[in-house]
């Protein structure tokens, strides 16, 4: 049997007697085609999900990507740009200068050739410094030092000597019966001005040149003498007669008698440097 939707309606509202008004009553009917709803009130229990258990990742192999053998490509020359050249010979050149300036000072042996000088001496070695090349250098840097720190030494002598008063000579030529440290100091000190050993043989002999004055006296010689123009054979002796003698007792006797000590082994030390440059010069030409 077939219903309408309009019957169905007038079947669900119908008036209402107790009221006057013309009211209508809904009622909920059952239907015996009704079909439960799935939306009811009654809370339908989920099942709650079983949890997943991971599983270990299955290794698999890496893609196999044939290696084909690249052609090699040749690098094109970069070319020399004429700054890097120029900056290149710049440095070889100053190479070679500072080490042809050190290699004079090293061989300088001779009072002419104006090398052996504290001022050649400090221009060398600063050049070296500034270019870096105390190692490539290292044997004529070492030598440059050792020769500037001796011609230092002998400048301080000299103004040692130049200070000296004519007082100070004059206390030790005044002495008519002089101890030995000072007959043989002088002595020592007059062998290496070129006198013969026969002229000192006496302590008048060494009197009467402590006495001399102007270009011939015993400061302006010491101040003026060049180390080169000492005898081996003089400096040798000087050395051999001095041997017994120290700086702290000569001071004791005399302060200007230290200094002709000082200024005595000071030369006799530079000689012995200068005849050790003219042995290897000898053995390298």
């Amino acid at each position: 049997m077939l219903f309408s939707v309009e019957d169905i309606i007038k079947e669900r509202i119908r008036p209402n007697p107790t009221n006057g008004f013309k009211s209508y009553e809904v009622r909920e009917s059952n239907s015996a085609n009704r079909q439960p709803s799935i939306h009811s009130d009654d809370a339908m229990p989920l099942s709650s999900p079983t949890p997943s258990t991971l599983q270990p990742r299955l290794s698999t192999s890496p893609f196999y990507t044939p290696q084909v053998p690249a052609t090699p490509v040749l690098a094109s020359p970069v070319p020399v740009s004429p700054r890097k050249q120029s900056t290149s010979s710049t440095l070889i050149n100053e190479a070679t200068v500072a080490a042809a300036n050190l290699d004079k000072s090293r061989q300088g042996t001779s009072s002419s050739n104006g090398y052996r000088t504290i001022e050649h001496l400090e221009k060398g070695i600063q050049q070296v410094k500034d270019n870096n090349f105390t190692q490539e250098l290292k044997h004529e840097y070492e030598h440059a030092l050792e020769v500037l720190r001796q011609l230092i030494k002998i400048e301080q002598m000299r103004n040692k000597i130049l200070r000296l008063t004519q007082a100070t000579i004059a206390e030790l030529h005044s002495y008519a019966k002089p101890p030995e440290e000072i007959s043989t100091v002088m002595k020592a000190t007059f062998l290496l001005l070129g006198y013969s050993n026969k002229d000192l043989q006496r302590w008048s002999q060494i009197q009467a040149l402590l006495g001399r004055l102007g270009r011939n006296s015993v400061k302006r010689r010491c101040y003026e003498l060049n180390p080169l123009e000492i005898p081996m054979d003089k400096a040798r002796e000087a050395k051999a007669i001095l041997r017994n003698y120290d700086l702290l007792r000569v001071s004791e006797i005399s302060v200007g008698l230290s200094v002709f000590y000082n200024w005595t082994m000071t030369m006799i030390e530079e000689r012995e440097m200068l005849l050790e440059f003219q042995h290897r010069i000898r053995k390298t030409s």
